[in-house]
């Protein structure tokens, strides 16, 4: 297993000066493009390891998708993440993760970190865009291989919040996305597409106050596509359990808190990718990122050394 960090432009080197951390994904924002150039650089120079998390705004107004079924949107998704994988192929990265997303339009305000579902009430027919999707994603599969990058195609929770800078307040007020569920990521496993496994995004496809519930669900699938998951995002989430996630990290702060799943919980799930080849990049809040990444790195060598 390879603990890593989660970086974005502005104090990424220092960031990987401080934590010594030789695995690391960036928070890409496409239209950024030029702010990253010193960080790849630098990677490059220190032989670091790394991915790109896609992200990027549809005409500046709506969350990149490939489930929803608005003239357009996918289409003009997948052409920015070949965008993407373009530049995470100049620069030799490894993978490029990115979002299925959900069966309803979003609007994205990506400057102020601002969430809006178009129609939470809409009538969806779930085996339209689901096809519409895999027809996507076989194109975006042949395309990254071609390029020599790994798609990873990360879990998403149900509901998306209003505010995701200020999860703390935003996650109160859920809106009904409809993400993609785990029960098709299952599916997609055994197509052989390769997955990136975010904890706190797989739980809030649950909605209950029932933490064992939760729980179960997220280490079945786990196991269930534990073959073709390379790429987990350790994350927790604490209550309510509303169908959002939290992003709360693994220090004993957040386990006071209530988090989900707990230490304990959290060996078991990681215990299943033990003395894999499997990245692990923490999502604590940013400034705790560092901490979190040491404190995962001692649960790693823990697991690995039993």
């Amino acid at each position: 297993m390879n603990p890593g960090i989660k970086i974005g432009p502005e104090d990424g080197i220092e960031k990987l000066k401080k934590s010594q951390a030789k695995y690391c994904e960036i928070w890409f924002r496409l239209d950024w493009e030029d702010k990253y150039i010193k960080l790849f650089q630098y990677l490059q120079k220190n032989k670091i390891n790394f991915g790109l998390h896609f992200w990027a705004t549809i005409d500046n107004k709506y969350f990149p998708d490939f489930l929803c079924l608005e003239p357009g949107l996918a289409q003009k998704t997948l052409k920015l993440l070949k965008k993407t994988i373009d530049i995470a192929s100049k620069y030799n990265a490894y993978y490029v993760n990115f979002h299925p997303e959900s069966y309803r339009l979003a609007k994205l305000d990506l400057d102020n970190s601002k969430i809006k579902v178009v129609n939470p009430k809409l009538k969806i027919n779930k085996e339209k865009t689901f096809n519409q999707f895999l027809r996507y994603l076989e194109k975006i599969n042949k395309y990254a291989k071609k390029k020599g990058i790994i798609p990873f195609l990360e879990t998403v929770p149900k509901f998306m919040p209003s505010d995701f800078k200020n999860f703390k307040k935003g996650r109160l007020k859920p809106q009904l996305s409809e993400g993609l569920e785990t029960e098709k990521f299952i599916q997609l496993t055994k197509k052989n597409y390769p997955i990136c496994l975010d904890l706190g995004h797989t739980q809030a496809q649950v909605v209950s106050d029932n933490r064992k519930k939760i729980f179960n669900h997220l280490y079945q699938s786990a196991k269930q596509m534990k073959d073709q998951i390379g790429l987990i995002h350790v994350t927790t989430n604490i209550p309510p359990f509303n169908g959002t996630d939290s992003h709360n990290g693994i220090l004993e702060k957040d386990f006071e808190k209530g988090a989900l799943p707990n230490k304990k919980q959290l060996k078991k799930i990681l215990s299943i990718f033990k003395n894999k080849d499997i990245w692990l990049i923490p999502e604590p809040p940013h400034k705790e990122m560092i901490e979190n990444f040491k404190e995962l790195k001692k649960i790693v060598d823990k697991i690995e050394a039993n």
